[in-house]
């Protein structure tokens, strides 16, 4: 009980009028003891059931300790902390997804695009990846979905992807770069990472773009969605650029776990211990029971008179 604290202090202040309240029902005068000043006493104590004066401080004190257990549930008193993570991944990144007709290729079976998207339900799935978004190009980017940790959304997003709903041709992905970028800055971030997934060659722009955002301490990667033979040099030249890695994509989780380890000068997204806020479980709920119970004799007939006399 070394740790027992109140949440909510302020409302010890309900004490005050709970006090005089108290105090003027325990010294205010009974009404029938008027009946003493026009009505003999022996037979005044044969009138009344009963004398009155213990039965009314029995009733208010039931009352005074009701109202006070109320007063301690309200005041919010915890003694357990709650278990919060020491440290807390919110390191953000952003899949770029080419949705070219490239994309349906069948050099990977059952097509490019397909085995795309099986890679980002496996990344989608996993907890332990911080912030996501999603990007997809072809002549023009379009944002699937911002930076949020709730990837399960986007996840059910990827069913619905398809070169045929994509309005334009073609195939910028610079433009998507610099999409990505704007997202960090939206969201208050000064680095990031980018995984482009792709069959095309990344162009000379695009090389020129992720070079530039390297400068600003967003890295970008690549993974070749397509057989790894005869791999175009500018895949390798295009993640040098970028600083990032080019990942060859495999039947199992082992080109994501490359890409999820990478880690950054700057340590920035790893928030420590002591920049946790105490997470405190409230255990008010506790006192509303005795509260209950001494409310119990309230629902008795007559009970509540006993205040009156």
């Amino acid at each position: 009980m070394t740790e027992f604290h109140l949440l909510r202090p302020w409302w010890l202040l309900a004490l005050l009028p709970l006090i005089a309240l108290a105090w003027y029902l325990w010294r205010r005068r009974p009404q029938l003891e008027a009946w003493a000043a026009i009505c003999d006493k022996p037979l005044l104590e044969n009138l009344l059931v009963t004398k009155g004066k213990h039965n009314r401080h029995f009733a208010l004190v039931f009352l005074v300790t009701s109202a006070l257990c109320m007063i301690i549930s309200l005041c919010g008193p915890s003694w357990v902390r709650l278990p919060v993570p020491t440290y807390k991944q919110i390191q953000p990144r952003i899949v770029i997804l080419d949705m070219s007709e490239a994309m349906l290729e069948k050099d990977l079976l059952p097509d490019r695009l397909t085995r795309a998207k099986f890679k980002l339900h496996d990344l989608f799935k996993r907890r332990e990846v911080g912030q996501l978004g999603l990007i997809v190009y072809t002549g023009e980017s379009f944002v699937v979905s911002p930076l949020t940790e709730d990837a399960q959304t986007i996840d059910a997003l990827l069913s619905s992807l398809s070169p045929d709903i994509m309005p334009v041709e073609g195939n910028r992905l610079d433009a998507a770069l610099k999409e990505a970028a704007q997202l960090f800055n939206q969201a208050g971030f000064r680095q990031g990472q980018i995984l482009v997934l792709t069959a095309e060659t990344p162009s000379r722009a695009a090389i020129a773009t992720a070079r530039s955002l390297a400068e600003e301490h967003i890295i970008t990667s690549v993974m070749a969605v397509k057989t790894n033979e005869n791999l175009n040099p500018l895949f390798a030249e295009f993640a040098s650029a970028g600083e990032g890695k080019l990942l060859k994509i495999s039947d199992n989780s082992g080109d994501l776990d490359k890409w999820l380890t990478m880690k950054q000068s700057n340590n920035q997204f790893q928030r420590s211990q002591q920049d946790d806020i105490p997470l405190w479980r409230d255990e008010g709920r506790w006192f509303l029971i005795p509260a209950l119970l001494f409310l119990l004799p309230v629902f008795r007939r007559g009970w509540l008179q006993r205040l009156e006399t």
